[in-house]
């Protein structure tokens, strides 16, 4: 992971910007000239890296690389914590699997969690599903041991339309699976998928059959058929994606994109092709550093601006005020 660097003063500035804004429909003046408008909210060193929203709460579900816990944020930037569970070390993607009232979150370790130890920092691959009212957890899956050696770290997840579960790990070169009878296997695993650093992040399931999967460091996104994991096809794109990170289909041919590594944009790609191939609309700025997960509210976008880049880096000061970011 690239980290955002600035001066101390434009830091200072701009998180009193954030915390002086009302809490929705905001417009934030930021140091290099991108105006943002959305929902504030303030979660003590929370960390949130994923995020999804339920039509029927009218709530955004987000999670906490830092704490773990998984909180709630309503329309007016009112966090609550939701789910507290000790199986949470640090949790990054979360998605809901409303046909059955679940919600998934990936589990991992950076190393950066009030529950960090050496025994799970670099090495944890996990998920657990939740009842998405109570909070109540249904099921958890240690997928770490499927993997033998290397490190590992479950990033982000997507449920398909008979209610298996997909899970990246950016460390190990595979794509989990839980199956609809609580079965956790390797689903896909190629040398496509390796790489220095950070590799597979974001995961969509296509409604057509096959699962849309990006790649941080280089820019890749991969469709691999949910009939067979060793079909794996890359998506033809006109340039790559740096810093690929949380994805949401628009509708079949529309794909939006966060993109962090100081890229610090949002794009979508457009297939005509059935995702052979795609091309890219005009990019959007984040208003702060490290963007990493995006919902789709009716017409709008919400893009969460994470700011792990103060957490990462020891020296930053931490924050606790947060932007979900309207497009």
């Amino acid at each position: 992971m690239s980290l955002f660097s600035k001066t101390q003063l434009v830091r200072s500035l701009a998180l009193a910007a954030l915390l002086a804004a009302p809490a929705l429909g905001v417009g934030i003046a930021h140091a290099d000239g991108v105006t943002a408008q959305g929902i504030t909210f303030t979660a003590e060193q929370s960390y949130p890296e994923g995020m999804a929203w339920h039509p029927t709460q009218k709530v955004f579900f987000v999670s906490s690389v830092h704490t773990g816990t998984i909180g709630k944020v309503t329309p007016q930037g009112v966090y609550t914590p939701f789910i507290q569970d000790e199986k949470l070390v640090s949790t990054l993607g979360v998605t809901l699997d409303l046909q059955h009232n679940l919600l998934w979150v990936a589990i991992g370790d950076l190393g950066t969690s009030i529950r960090s130890s050496e025994a799970t920092a670099y090495k944890l691959a996990a998920v657990a599903a939740y009842d998405a009212t109570t909070g109540e957890r249904r099921a958890y899956h240690d997928l770490s041991n499927l993997m033998t050696g290397g490190g590992k770290l479950a990033n982000d997840l997507a449920v398909d339309a008979a209610g298996n579960v997909y899970i990246t790990d950016s460390f190990a070169p595979v794509i989990y699976r839980v199956d609809t009878k609580g079965q956790a296997s390797v689903f896909a695993q190629s040398d496509l998928f390796k790489g220095e650093g950070f590799n597979l992040n974001g995961i969509v399931a296509h409604p057509d059959g096959y699962l849309l999967v990006n790649k941080y460091n280089s820019g890749e996104v991969f469709r691999i058929s949910i009939r067979n994991g060793a079909d794996i096809q890359r998506v033809s794109l006109p340039e790559a994606v740096n810093g690929a990170d949380g994805m949401q289909l628009r509708d079949k041919d529309h794909l939006v994109l966060v993109e962090g590594a100081g890229s610090n944009q949002v794009v979508e790609l457009v297939s005509r092709d059935g995702w052979k191939s795609a091309t890219l609309q005009p990019a959007r700025k984040t208003a702060y550093a490290f963007p990493t997960s995006v919902a789709i509210v009716g017409r709008d976008l919400y893009v969460l601006n994470s700011r792990l880049d103060t957490l990462l880096d020891k020296e930053a000061p931490k924050v606790s005020a947060y932007l979900l970011q309207k497009y």
